[in-house]
């Protein structure tokens, strides 16, 4: 459980922080120059906030009340900056064990990681030598074998392009499911749709909430924070079955059958599906000749009028999605809490993130 209460002051900047979590993976939302970076200084120790606190299960590590204040090298939180800071006259491999080595460590789990992050064919090159992902992955690995009782990450897929940013993304996963906790910091929603378990959003001086994609999504700040025009649906599924004659793959979300253009993941895995509310039509009857395939049977629960349009809240059983039209299409399709529709969406218009 990581929980952080601070007053952050630096110069004209100021910040105030408050969240708590025990998820996997907690992500740190907003743009650039938003303070996310600071507020994970804060949790390693790097900077010292004007007034807070900062506990890492059970463990304060900072008490502004009582005067606490554990030094960095005693928080034993690992931090992979975002440049990778590798010692460019060593090799990976010892990279890797310096950390070890300099604490004494005497059976450091150099197996494992390299397992963990595909380093095993880069373990006798040089820093110099390692294209931009396979240096983030040899950073994370260095960062593992401190044994950290938490990971940060700060924008480690900065600067990357879109094929490295593929390349490391699985390892990421990965190390979410067998590695320690992780504060990642990033200001990519894709990043965030995929891998955050809970999502701080970072924005007008203040950090607050630890919520679900979806949740923190649907909030007003995370608009400005992202620079988004509308409210995403971010919907957890598993992938039921390929059609390759067909270039589709079907996807369950909570229930209710989702069809996505081809995707390379193995039935049965976890999928996330990420849809933009302006990308959401909706009908009052199934309209069977149209180009969309995805056709949901949903109900209305909810209606917020807003500057753009009004944006709707649909229900089908455990699935929620958002759509936002335009007032005049509200009022024609007379739309209303309670009141049954077709939500109609494009296999293309969905991002997927597995």
């Amino acid at each position: 459980m990581l929980d952080v209460s601070a007053h952050i002051v630096r110069g004209d900047f100021a910040l105030e922080v408050s969240f708590s979590s025990d998820a996997r993976i907690t992500c740190l939302f907003g743009r650039s120059g938003a303070g996310k970076t600071t507020v994970a200084e804060v949790v390693a120790g790097l900077v010292r906030p004007s007034c807070g606190r900062v506990m890492l299960n059970g463990e304060a590590l900072l008490d502004s009340d009582t005067g606490q204040s554990v030094p960095v090298w005693k928080r034993r939180i690992g931090y992979v900056f975002q440049d990778a800071r590798l010692f460019p006259h060593m090799t990976v491999r010892d990279n890797l064990l310096y950390g070890p080595r300099r604490s004494g460590d005497p059976d450091p789990a150099l197996d494992e990681a390299v397992a963990l992050l595909g380093l095993e064919g880069l373990l006798e090159r040089g820093p110099s030598s390692l294209s931009g992902g396979e240096a983030r992955r040899v950073a994370i690995g260095r960062a593992l074998l401190s044994r950290p009782r938490l990971l940060i990450l700060d924008e480690p897929l900065a600067g990357l392009d879109g094929a490295r940013r593929g390349d490391i993304l699985p390892y990421l996963d990965r190390l979410a499911r067998e590695g320690p906790p992780i504060l990642y910091v990033s200001h990519a929603v894709e990043e965030v749709a995929r891998l955050a378990d809970r999502v701080v959003l970072v924005s007008d001086g203040r950090a607050v909430g630890a919520e679900p994609p979806d949740a923190a999504f649907d909030r007003p700040e995370a608009e400005a924070a992202a620079g988004l025009t509308a409210p995403l649906s971010v919907l957890d599924g598993r992938v039921i079955a390929h059609d390759p004659e067909r270039d589709a793959t079907r996807v369950d979300l909570a229930g209710t059958a989702f069809l996505a253009p081809l995707l390379h993941v193995v039935p049965g895995d976890r999928l996330r599906v990420v849809v933009d509310a302006r990308e959401v039509a909706l009908a009052l009857t199934d309209p069977v000749d149209a180009s969309f395939q995805n056709r949901l049977p949903m109900e209305v629960a909810a209606l917020e009028v807003r500057s753009d349009g009004v944006l709707v809240r649909l229900e089908a059983g455990g699935l929620r999605m958002k759509a936002l039209v335009t007032r005049q299409a509200s009022e024609q399709l007379g739309l209303a809490p309670g009141r049954r529709v077709i939500a109609l969406v494009k296999a293309t218009a969905a991002a997927r993130y597995a």
